[in-house]
């Protein structure tokens, strides 16, 4: 075995689009490639003058319910394409407004088919302490009144849970 023969086994080789290089200080790897993304459930998309709240491959879910803007799955329903959420103008020329997830539950705080859980387009946040929980799920940046940018707030499916105290009210929470 020659040292030609040995160097050649105990070379360092990259993989297909990586790159390894040296440099006066050690070896250095590199790959070009853009970070991976994952189809999260709840990933807006900016439609014309309204947003998608929702892939078209995977259903956000709140405590296994699926949200619905107005009264259509937020996945569309017979093989139709997701519902666009209409948002309406804001009043001043450059502004942020919210994609959000209201719920409601049942008089024993729990969600079952009968709440309401559906996304709305709203111009502010809201407290988060009365009859109705909301999550922000997206904001929307404007300019010159037009939807110029959509960020998404929340990356997974989400639990639901609500604390009762009696000086406060009640809180909602999603994790």
């Amino acid at each position: 075995m020659t040292l030609n023969d040995l160097n050649a086994k105990n070379t360092i080789r990259p993989g297909s689009g990586t790159l390894i290089g040296s440099t006066p200080l050690g070896f250095f790897v590199a790959n070009p490639h853009s970070g991976m993304s994952f189809n999260h459930p709840f990933r807006p998309v900016l439609v014309g003058s309204g947003t998608e709240a929702g892939l078209r491959f995977a259903r956000g879910v709140v405590d296994g319910m699926e949200p619905k803007i107005g009264t259509v799955p937020m996945s569309g329903t017979g093989g139709a394409l997701p519902p666009i959420l209409t948002l309406s103008g804001v009043s001043s020329p450059t502004t942020e407004s919210w994609a959000m997830l209201l719920v409601t539950p049942n008089a024993q705080g729990l969600l079952d088919k009968d709440s309401r859980i559906e996304i709305v387009h709203r111009t502010s946040l809201g407290s988060g302490i009365g009859k109705t929980g909301a999550q922000p799920l997206a904001l929307i940046v404007w300019e010159n009144k037009l939807p110029v940018m959509v960020w998404p707030m929340v990356f997974f499916n989400l639990r639901y849970a609500r604390k009762t105290s009696g000086n406060e009210g009640t809180r909602h929470f999603f994790l």
